[in-house]
C-alpha cells in the first residue's frame, strides 16, 4: 500500500495545475458533445470521469488508493494506477498503457476505450481520428437498425443481428406487429414514417431486459412473415397488402396471434441462405417472374489530391464522401433488386468525366453522386438532392455547382470551355433531365424520413458530373462540413448508414415507378 501511495504522490506532484493536450472532440451516438480534457504522454489519455459520461455511467475516483471504477449497465470495471489490468467480475481486460494522475485527476488510455476488449464490456463502438482528433461513440448493439425495402405490395423491414441473438414475432391487435429480441441491444432508437401504402411507420425502442421492434401496418388486417437470412445473420419481416397472397411456395398457415417456425421456402433470395420462417397467417401470390437488375452507379466526390471541402475540426469531405458510398452499396446489395458499381472504392483521384464515363460504359441505369456541402456562413446546415438543370435553382446552388466543377482545374481543363460542350450535351437529354428531377424529388423525401438534419428539398444545378451522364442521376450534399453539429453527425457511421437507406429508399420509390421492380 505504501509504494502504491509513493506512486500516486509521484504522478500527482509531476503533473501541471491542469492537465493539458489538444481538446478532443466528441461525438456520441451521431451527437457533437463538449470537448474532452486530455493529457499527452506519449499517447493520449481521457479524464477518467468524462469516460464515465460518455458511455452512460459513473466514475468512482480514489486517490488514497489509485483506484478507478467505472460503472455501466449494471457492472463494474475496476482499474488501478500504474497497472495494465482492469478486472470486471472474474473477468480480466489488459491495457497498452495504465491509467496514469495528473493535477490529482485520474486519465484512462485512448486505446483502452478504442479496444475489443472495453467494447464488448461497454457495449460501445469507440473510434478516433488522430488527424481531426475526434472521438466517436456509438452504441455496439447485438440489434442493428432496421431498414425498410418497399416492393409492389409488400415491404420488407430488415434487422441485423449478432450470432447469438434470439427473436420471435407476435401479432399487436390486427393492425401491427412486435419482432422482439429477448436481451438485445440496439445499436440505435428512432421511429421512422414509411407510409408506402403498406407499412406505416416503423420504430426500435431499447427496453429494460429486451429490444423491440414495432411495425405499424397501412392497413388492418395485413399479413406478415418472419424470416431469418443469413450473409449477413438478419431477422427480416415481410408485410403484404390487403388482397395479396404470401407466394405459393412459402408454407401456410392458420394462426390467431403467435408467429410459427415453418419449413424453408422452395425458392430463396440469390446470395442468402433462410434459416427459418414464421408467418401469420395464411395467403398466396403469383410466382415472381425474373426481371433484369437495374445497374446503379455510386459515385464517392473529391478523392485522392482532391480533399473536397474541410471541416471546422478538419474533416475532409473526400473521406465522408467515399465512406457513405461504401454504406449506400452494401444497403442496395442486401435488398438485393440491384447490380452495384462504386466510381472508387479508395482514396484516388478521379476526373468528373471519366465518373461519368464509368457510367455510360457500363449502361448504368441510375447514377448517384454524394458529396458533402460547405458555407462561408457556418451556420448554414442539412441535406439538399440536386439534379442537373443548365438554369440553378437559385444563386445558392449555381454557386455550389460551380465549386463543384472547379475541380476541373485540378484536370487540367477549362472550365468554361468544359461547361459549353455540356450544355450542348444536356440540350439532347430532356427526357433525362426530367427523370433526374423526378428521382431527385423522391429521394429527397425519403431521405428526411430518415435523417435528423435540416431538409432543404430538391434541386437544380448545372454539376458537370451529371450533364456528362446518360442515366437519370442526382447528386447528394449529405450535410455541411462546415457546420459543427452537422460535422459531427458526418463522423456517425450511423448517420451515414441513414443517408445511405434513404437514397436507397429513395431509388426503390423511384424503380418501383418506373415498372422496374415486382
Amino acid at each position: 500500500m505504501k509504494s502504491l501511495l509513493l506512486l500516486t504522490a509521484l504522478f500527482v506532484a509531476a503533473g501541471p495545475s491542469r492537465a493539458s493536450a489538444d481538446d478532443v472532440s466528441v461525438v456520441v451516438g451521431g451527437r457533437p458533445q463538449e470537448s474532452a480534457d486530455s493529457y499527452r504522454a506519449g499517447e493520449l489519455y481521457l479524464d477518467a470521469k468524462r469516460v464515465g459520461a460518455l458511455y452512460g455511467g459513473q466514475v468512482y475516483w480514489y486517490p488514497v488508493s489509485g483506484r478507478v471504477s467505472l460503472t455501466a449497465r449494471g457492472r463494474a470495471l475496476q482499474l488501478v494506477v500504474g497497472s495494465d489490468k482492469a478486472s470486471s467480475g472474474e473477468r480480466e481486460l489488459r491495457l497498452e498503457k495504465p491509467v496514469i494522475v495528473r493535477a490529482s485527476r485520474a486519465f484512462v488510455p485512448l486505446s483502452f476505450l478504442t479496444s475489443e476488449g472495453f467494447a464488448e464490456w461497454s457495449g460501445h463502438r469507440t473510434t478516433f481520428d488522430e488527424r481531426t482528433k475526434t472521438l466517436v461513440v456509438e452504441r455496439a448493439g447485438t440489434v442493428g437498425e432496421p431498414r425498410a425495402f418497399s416492393y409492389k405490395g409488400r415491404t420488407r423491414v430488415s434487422v441485423e443481428l449478432a450470432p447469438d441473438a434470439p427473436h420471435r414475432a407476435s401479432a399487436r391487435g390486427t393492425g401491427a406487429v412486435d419482432v422482439v429480441f429477448d436481451g438485445g441491444v440496439a445499436e440505435g432508437e428512432g421511429r421512422v414514417e414509411v407510409d408506402d401504402g403498406v407499412v406505416a411507420s416503423y420504430a426500435l425502442k431499447q427496453e429494460a431486459r429486451l429490444a423491440r421492434l414495432s411495425v405499424n401496418f397501412a392497413e388492418k388486417g395485413q399479413r406478415w412473415k418472419l424470416t431469418e437470412l443469413e450473409n449477413p445473420r438478419r431477422a427480416v419481416l415481410d408485410v403484404y397488402a390487403l388482397g395479396v397472397e404470401i407466394p405459393k411456395d412459402e408454407p401456410q398457415t392458420e394462426t390467431t396471434g403467435e408467429s410459427e417456425k415453418k419449413p424453408l421456402p422452395a425458392v430463396q433470395p440469390q446470395g442468402e441462405k433462410i434459416v427459418k420462417t414464421e408467418i401469420l397467417p395464411k395467403a398466396s401470390t403469383p410466382a415472381k417472374t425474373s426481371k433484369k437488375r437495374r445497374l446503379i452507379v455510386i459515385d464517392a466526390g473529391h478523392g485522392g489530391k482532391d480533399p473536397g471541402a474541410t471541416g471546422t475540426r478538419g474533416t475532409r469531405e473526400k473521406d465522408v464522401n467515399l465512406a457513405a458510398a461504401l454504406e449506400l452499396s452494401r444497403v442496395l446489395k442486401e435488398r438485393g433488386d440491384f447490380e452495384v458499381l462504386l466510381t472508387r472504392d479508395e482514396d484516388v483521384f478521379l476526373p468528373l468525366s471519366e465518373r461519368s464515363e464509368i457510367a455510360n460504359s457500363r449502361g448504368a441505369d441510375l447514377f448517384v453522386s454524394l458529396h458533402c456541402n460547405a458555407a462561408g456562413n457556418k451556420r448554414e446546415n442539412g441535406f439538399e438532392v440536386y439534379s442537373v438543370s443548365e438554369t440553378a435553382t437559385d444563386p445558392e446552388a449555381e454557386a455550389l455547382a460551380a465549386k463543384e466543377n472547379s475541380v476541373l482545374e485540378l484536370e487540367g481543363k477549362n472550365a468554361e470551355d468544359e461547361t459549353a460542350k455540356m450544355i450542348l450535351l444536356a440540350m439532347t437529354k430532356t427526357e433525362v433531365l426530367n427523370e433526374s428531377a423526378a428521382l431527385s424529388a423522391l429521394a429527397a423525401k425519403a431521405i428526411a424520413k430518415r435523417v435528423d438534419v435540416e431538409a432543404r428539398g430538391a434541386k437544380q444545378a448545372a454539376f458537370y458530373v451529371l450533364r456528362g451522364t446518360h442515366a437519370p442521376g442526382i447528386l447528394v450534399e449529405m450535410a455541411f462540413v462546415s457546420h459543427a453539429k452537422d460535422e459531427a453527425k458526418l463522423a456517425s457511421r450511423r448517420f451515414r448508414r441513414a443517408m445511405a437507406e434513404g437514397v436507397a429508399a429513395g431509388i426503390a420509390d423511384y424503380a418501383r415507378r418506373q415498372g422496374w421492380l415486382e
